[in-house]
């Protein structure tokens, strides 16, 4: 009896063992050191995978979990994101920059070339791409963007340009054969604008349009904005589009 007990809990381990490494997931994180992509990296340790962030400046990292690995590199490089990203499972992409005033030359969409072009020999077999990206993206054109541009952002400013590189960077991805999703967050993300950041958890997800509450918000928290786009790095059931995220 005692020797079919020990079987039984050896089996049960094994098992146990197995589901974590299908669960566990090697996670490449570009833009790891800003703010939204801390909140990215602390939900995918939560939950057990293997995180290795990436910045131009990895020292400034603090985490001790024994399952994160600091890297330099430039996402906007296709030879650094071809070092990085092998044997990685997802990539998530959470770059800023405000400094081109061209919206092709923006961070996002440089970052879109450099990486549909490390993936490009991959195709279809290539890590799940996720991409925290401009949630004026979801107006559906270039035209409608430009129409509803916010007043401090004005033609030729910075600020035009990174709202449009968002559009430019998702024309990059749309013309790849690789997976990715395209994530467009609220105007409004609690924490990271205005608001208490709080993880409740939960959001809701469309392809179609804004995410508005019933009494007419447009947002989200950082912490859940990051537990949506962790839960597409696992296993996107949006692979190739645009999704907004939102309460």
């Amino acid at each position: 009896m005692k020797r079919l007990l020990c079987i039984a809990i050896a089996l049960i381990a094994s098992v146990v063992a197995a589901e974590d490494a299908a669960t566990n997931q090697s996670i490449v994180i570009f833009g790891a050191s800003g703010t939204i992509g801390q909140a990215l990296v602390s939900e995918a340790l939560q939950r057990g995978h293997h995180v290795m962030g990436v910045s131009r400046s990895p020292d400034k990292f603090d985490y001790v979990e024994e399952n994160f690995t600091a890297a330099a590199g430039n996402p906007t490089d296709a030879n650094s994101v071809t070092a990085l990203v092998a044997g990685a499972d997802a990539i998530i992409i959470a770059v800023g920059g405000r400094t081109a005033t061209n919206p092709q030359e923006t961070a996002m969409n440089q970052t879109a070339l450099a990486v549909t072009e490390a993936l490009a020999e991959l195709g279809p077999k290539s890590p799940q791409v996720v991409v925290v990206a401009g949630g004026m993206t979801m107006l559906g054109s270039r035209q409608k963007m430009i129409e509803n541009m916010p007043p401090n952002a004005p033609q030729g400013s910075a600020m035009y340009a990174l709202f449009l590189g968002h559009w430019e960077a998702y024309e990059t991805y749309l013309k790849s054969d690789i997976n990715w999703t395209f994530v467009a967050p609220p105007m409004n993300i609690l924490g990271f604008r205005n608001g208490p950041d709080v993880r409740s958890g939960e959001y809701r997800a469309s392809t179609t349009e804004r995410l508005v509450t019933p009494d007419g918000k447009n947002e989200i928290s950082m912490s859940d904005l990051a537990v949506a786009v962790v839960d597409f790095a696992e296993g996107s059931d949006f692979n190739r589009v645009k999704v907004a995220v939102g309460y």
